[in-house]
C-alpha cells in the first residue's frame, strides 16, 4: 500500500510514474525482494542451511577478539569505529556505513561470517527488519544475490572515509580521542608521526587501538 501512495504522489505532482532509479521507490522494491526471498525459508538467517546462501569458508578459530573489537568500535580503522560507536550510541546507522562496516567484517577484511553482523544488526538496529537485515548481510558479503566475489576492488575503509567524509566531522563526533588529529591523518593514525600523536593528545595504541588487521594484505587475501 504504501509503495502504491508513493507512486500515485508522484503522479499528482510530477504527471508520470517516477523512474526505477528512484531513491525511495528502489529501496521498497530491494525490499519487497528480499521479502518473497524469505518466504517459506526459515533458514534464510543463517548459512548452512539456506539453499540461496553460498557455503563461504569464513574464519571459525580465533575470532572471538576480532569480533569484539569489530562490535565495540575499536578496529583502528576511524571510519568503522564512529560507524559502530553510533551504532551502540543511537541505533541507527546510515546506509552506507551500514555496508562498510559489513564489508568490513566479512569479506573485505576479517573474514568473519556474515551470520555474526547480523546477530549484532537485530539486537542494536532501532529499525531492523529480518528479511532485508538478512539480504542485505547475505548481498554485501556475497553469499547470496551478486557474485561481487569476483570484484577486484573491495573499499579501503580508509579512503572511503575520507571520500566521504572529507573534513573528518563524523569519525571526529563519534571518536573524541581524535579530536584533535590533523585531517591528513585522522583516517590512518597509525602513520602519524609520535610527535603528531602527543600534540593531538593521543597515542595510537594507548588512547585508540592500533588497527587489527591491514587492509591492503587482508583484502587481497579475501580475494583469491
Amino acid at each position: 500500500r504504501f509503495y502504491w501512495q508513493v507512486h500515485d504522489l508522484f503522479r499528482a505532482v510530477h504527471g508520470g510514474e517516477p523512474p526505477a532509479s528512484e531513491s525511495l521507490t528502489s529501496q521498497l522494491i530491494w525490499r519487497e525482494y528480499f521479502y518473497t526471498m524469505s518466504l517459506n525459508n526459515r533458514y534464510y538467517g543463517e548459512m548452512a542451511r539456506n539453499k540461496i546462501c553460498l557455503d563461504i569458508p569464513w574464519r571459525e578459530k580465533d575470532i572471538q577478539t576480532d569480533l569484539d573489537k569489530w562490535k565495540q568500535g575499536e578496529t583502528g580503522y576511524p571510519f568503522i569505529d564512529a560507524a559502530m560507536r553510533q551504532l551502540l550510541a543511537e541505533g541507527w546507522l546510515h546506509h552506507v556505513g551500514r555496508n562498510a562496516v559489513a564489508t568490513f567484517l566479512t569479506r573485505g577484511d576479517l573474514w568473519i561470517s556474515w551470520e555474526e553482523g547480523l546477530k549484532h544488526f537485530l539486537y542494536y538496529l532501532l529499525d531492523a527488519d529480518w528479511s532485508v537485515c538478512a539480504g542485505n548481510w547475505m548481498w554485501v558479503s556475497s553469499s547470496a544475490f551478486e557474485r561481487l566475489l569476483d570484484c577486484s576492488h573491495c573499499v579501503c575503509p580508509a579512503s572511503y572515509g575520507r571520500r566521504l567524509d572529507p573534513d573528518g566531522e563524523y569519525v571526529r563526533r563519534y571518536i573524541p580521542e581524535l579530536r584533535n588529529f590533523p585531517i591528513e591523518y585522522l583516517y590512518e593514525p597509525w602513520k602519524a608521526p609520535l610527535e603528531v600523536q602527543k600534540k593531538a593528545g593521543c597515542i595510537i595504541g594507548q588512547s585508540y587501538p592500533e588497527r587489527i588487521v591491514d587492509h591492503s594484505k587482508a583484502s587481497h587475501k579475501n580475494r583469491q
